[in-house]
């Protein structure tokens, strides 16, 4: 089932170092499975708004550190109506940034 995300925002596929294509969705389960893990409960949702916007941002051409990371896509969660605390965004970019190294990845397809 899919994940609903921020309107307009990309949907990427990912390609693991053995080849196998995931999606976004994926991703963000894997990325919630492993916040779980360690206690953490964010919800789907909740955890691919904060990627989606997170992937944006770090896109642009400043360079932040990781606490003005997390105040931008916090803010940007906001604006779209996404209330999270700061230490819920840090855990989720934190976490996806490990699941993207766990898994490997070569190459982002981006869709949308």
């Amino acid at each position: 089932m899919r994940i609903p995300g921020i309107p307009g925002a990309s949907e990427p596929a990912f390609r693991t170092r053995d080849a196998r294509w995931m999606g976004l969705d994926a991703l963000i389960r894997e990325t919630c499975t492993v916040l779980e893990e360690d206690g953490i409960v964010i919800s789907l949702v909740a955890a691919k708004a904060t990627i989606q916007i997170v992937r944006r941002v770090v896109q642009e051409p400043l360079d932040r550190d990781q606490a003005e990371l997390c105040l931008v896509v916090q803010e940007r969660l906001r604006s779209r109506r996404v209330l999270m605390p700061l230490s819920s965004v840090r855990d989720v970019i934190e976490t996806y940034a490990r699941v993207i190294v766990s898994l490997e990845i070569l190459e982002i397809n981006e869709i949308g």
